[in-house]
């Protein structure tokens, strides 16, 4: 009697392994699935704002397009935006991007993915931040609009931060337009 008792255990134990094994695998399917759909959602999100950009620019006529003037990151944190900049001259153009922060000593311009160390307006001690973008000179057709991915790693310190995106011509001094932006970090 003893060995069916530990036979209908065992059958019981092996059961229970395998309604555990068809369960784990369920829901590991369902976990993936979830992921490929918010990794389409994602993809299918940033390229509407890259034509809601496009657009904003074609409709309203204006140079440069920048789609936030406040970003809330943490520290750190890392954040990709869209900056859209359009040819209104009637002949072609080659421009620049480049990236500014407001420090105690005015505003100091950023190199791409380098970490930039700086002492922020009324602040005493430095922080730093990094910006990756594409930094070489573009040639745009007359009307052309395009959009450039910038990547903005949020300072290290938290606090409310000034930062500016400038076109610039060819030369790299005349300015074509700029707009300024924050980024409060916590």
């Amino acid at each position: 009697m003893n060995k069916r008792g530990s036979l209908s255990l065992s059958i019981e134990v092996i059961v229970i392994v395998v309604i555990a094994f068809v369960v784990l695998g369920l829901g590991l399917g369902f976990v993936r699935s979830q992921f490929k759909t918010i990794e389409e959602t994602a993809s299918s999100v940033q390229e509407q704002i890259r034509q809601q950009i496009l657009d904003d620019l074609r409709t309203g006529n204006k140079k440069l397009s920048f789609p936030a003037t406040q970003l809330a990151l943490e520290t750190n944190e890392e954040s990709v935006q869209a900056i859209g900049v359009k040819n209104t001259e009637d002949t072609a153009l080659t421009l620049q991007v480049q990236f500014e922060v407001n420090t105690k000593d005015g505003f100091k311009p950023f190199s791409p993915a380098q970490p930039f160390a700086f002492v922020p307006v009324g602040g005493v001690d430095e922080t730093s931040s990094v910006l990756l973008w594409d930094n070489s000179p573009v040639s745009f057709k007359a009307g052309e609009a395009r959009v450039i991915p910038v990547t903005i790693t949020a300072p290290t310190r938290s606090g409310n931060y000034l930062y500016k995106v400038k076109i610039v011509q060819e030369d790299g001094t005349t300015l074509y337009d700029e707009r300024t932006f924050f980024i409060k970090t916590s």
